[in-house]
């Protein structure tokens, strides 16, 4: 297992249990077997985008927030309020977008 998978079930585990889900209930709620949810929380499987994307849906986090190596809970008197990291997230994605159309251009 590496320690980008260790960061993210250490992750995915805090969430789910502050959001107070069991792994059934998540599990239900993304519509996938609580055994494929187990068996990613122990390191045995690695989610789809698709199942990420899902995952933070539920959880109602951003993506990343399940690749920080210690979680972070964002409160509205932050400096860095959910909506601002949003736009942030929102221009990363646009700047990848528009890298890989010139890495792709003959």
């Amino acid at each position: 297992m590496t320690s980008f998978q260790k960061i993210f079930i250490k992750n995915l585990r805090f969430w789910r249990k502050k959001r107070g889900f069991s792994q059934l209930k998540l599990s239900e709620l993304l519509n996938i077997s609580p055994n494929y949810l187990n068996a990613v929380e122990n390191g045995k499987n690695f989610p789809s985008p698709e199942v990420i994307q899902n995952i933070t849906d539920i959880l109602e986090i951003l993506p990343h927030q399940l690749f920080f190596d210690h979680p972070v809970e964002l409160k509205k008197n932050n400096f860095l309020t959910p909506d601002l990291i949003m736009i942030k997230q929102r221009f990363i994605d646009e700047i990848n977008t528009l890298i890989e159309k010139c890495e792709n251009e003959p």
